[in-house]
This record gives structure tokens, C-alpha cells and sequence, in this order.
């Protein structure tokens, strides 16, 4: 019985530990991004900025979303590296677009859209570095996760079928 005990304090530590590793990892993406939420009329454009440096990391990112995206909305998302040159350029065509591209040089990125479209529609624009090893932190808490679950799960039930056995 003190076993079971024990198991169920070791997984309630790693679901714990998942949820903080789950934490740390939007603290992580929040750090390292700038977002703005705007409504955009037909015929406007927005732009946000962020200064990015190639030696910290080359990994930009960048995230158009379209709160009550419609099919037929005729959006376009362009990046413009420090140069003020295209670096990327997409059409909207479902309501999220996330992509990556590399910072090649130090200074201000842009991502600018316009709404080529006849209605006004709700963006939020995100653009900013990757974080390094965000993939390794989010599956290793989701696998912790998990097996704190797992083994609470297991030893709640243990614990349900040996308690009803002495009583």
C-alpha cells in the first residue's frame, strides 16, 4: 500500500513539473515575440515591427490569424527584412498562417498585410524569433505530463481496489 503511496506523490511531482515545463514554454514564446490585434478595414494595411538579430538566432517566425475569417476574404501577408526587401509573401486563405523565415541580418523585420478584400476582418499579427529547443521543452512536459497522469491514474485505482478489499 505505501508503494502505491508513493507512486501516486511521484506522479502528482512530474504533473507538476509537465504543467510548469508547459508554463515556461508560452513564457518562452511570449518573450521572444511582439503581437497586435487589430480590426482591418477593406482596402487597409498593417504593419508591426521587431528588431531581430541573426547571432541570438536565425530563426524568425511569423503568425497571421483571421479571427472571423470568411472564405472569399482576399488577404495578403508580406516580410520585409531590414533592407525593406520581401523576404516572403503569402496569401490568407484559411483563418491561421504560421511560418518561419531566417534572420539573416541584424535589425527591424516587418510583417505588413492588406485587406484586398470587401469586408472589414479582425487580425492578429505576430512576428518575432523562434525560441531554440521549443519543440524538445514541448514534447518533453507533454511526455511528462502524460506519465504523471498515467501513473496517477494507476495508483488512484490500486488504491480504490485495495481499500474496498480491506473494509
Amino acid at each position: 500500500m505505501k508503494k502505491f503511496k508513493l507512486v501516486i506523490i511521484i506522479s502528482a511531482i512530474l504533473i507538476i513539473i509537465g504543467i510548469g515545463l508547459t508554463f515556461y514554454e508560452s513564457q518562452l514564446i511570449n518573450w521572444n515575440v511582439i503581437n497586435q490585434q487589430q480590426n482591418l478595414l477593406s482596402g487597409g494595411s498593417m504593419t508591426l515591427t521587431k528588431d531581430l538579430d541573426p547571432s541570438k538566432n536565425q530563426n524568425g517566425v511569423y503568425s497571421v490569424q483571421i479571427i472571423d475569417f470568411q472564405e472569399g476574404d482576399n488577404i495578403k501577408a508580406a516580410i520585409f527584412n531590414p533592407a525593406d526587401e520581401i523576404i516572403a509573401s503569402k496569401l490568407i486563405t484559411k483563418n491561421l498562417l504560421q511560418e518561419n523565415f531566417l534572420i539573416s541580418t541584424s535589425g527591424t523585420y516587418k510583417i505588413q498585410i492588406e485587406n484586398q478584400g470587401l469586408r472589414e476582418v479582425q487580425v492578429l499579427l505576430v512576428i518575432g524569433n523562434y525560441p531554440q529547443n521549443i519543440s524538445l521543452i514541448d514534447i518533453l512536459g507533454f511526455i511528462i505530463l502524460i506519465t504523471g497522469l498515467s501513473g496517477l491514474a494507476i495508483g488512484i485505482m490500486y488504491l480504490v481496489k485495495n481499500r474496498g478489499k480491506t473494509s
